[in-house]
């Protein structure tokens, strides 16, 4: 358990070079740019400390810029490619602040692709990794059964991804998939045992990939099924 009142660090990944739904970091979501959600909800957060986004893209600094976030360097092109792991870009950030003579204890991963985490779920988390776990994770439970999960073959047939007579361990274990787009971790490398919080609220886990993705964020926001105020 961390002693004193430790630095928390939210950092925001967000490339401009997306291939599924060109420059969606930025496309407007009911006339706010994707990413104002999610910085939105870290500056409401009352134990984050500061919130810097990770960026290649310059037109994503600036606005990111006049939504409240730090942009204090760009991330450079090597590990903002499509292949680049959000791992590499978080190292790049936080070895930066330490040259700058600042270091944070807790580090928050927060996806743009994820526009309805409210802050209290946030500030939850930290009090997990406050508590001792060294990571957190925010996960959605597979409701269906790992029977139900098939691959394709070379002659184009379907065939269960676990075989044909699967362990009846196999059959009713537990699956979850990692969703909500939130990750924290201690940046001392903590052996404190992970945590999982299963997230049941199905606005929060909608993850923006397609167009048809961002229609049915659009619609949460007019019903009024998340409400939080952008700048």
């Amino acid at each position: 358990m961390l002693k004193k009142r430790p630095k928390v660090l939210a950092i925001i990944p967000a490339r401009g070079g997306s291939k599924g739904l060109p420059r969606k970091n930025i496309r407007h979501l009911c006339g706010k740019p994707l990413i104002a959600y999610s910085i939105a909800v870290a500056l409401k957060s009352k134990l984050i400390d500061r919130v810097l986004i990770s960026t290649e893209d310059e037109e994503i600094a600036d606005i990111s810029k006049n939504f409240g976030a730090e942009v204090p360097f760009l991330r450079p092109n090597e590990i903002a490619q499509d292949r680049s792991s959000i791992g590499d870009a978080v190292k790049f950030t936080v070895t930066k602040l330490a040259d700058e003579g600042w270091s944070p204890d807790i580090l928050v991963t927060l996806y743009p692709t994820h526009p309805f985490r409210p802050p209290e779920l946030v500030d939850f988390l930290v009090d997990k990794t406050i508590e001792g776990h060294g990571s957190v994770n925010t996960v959605k439970l597979i409701t269906h059964t790992n029977l139900s999960i098939f691959s394709r073959n070379g002659d184009n047939k379907i065939a269960p991804l676990l075989g044909s007579n699967p362990s009846a361990g196999n059959r009713v274990r537990t699956t979850f998939f990692r969703s909500s787009g939130l990750f924290l971790g201690t940046n001392y490398l903590s052996s404190g045992k992970p945590y999982l919080h299963v997230v049941k609220d199905p606005v929060s886990l909608i993850d923006i990939d397609f167009l048809s993705d961002f229609y049915l964020a659009e619609e949460v926001i007019r019903q009024g099924l998340f409400d939080i105020h952008l700048p």
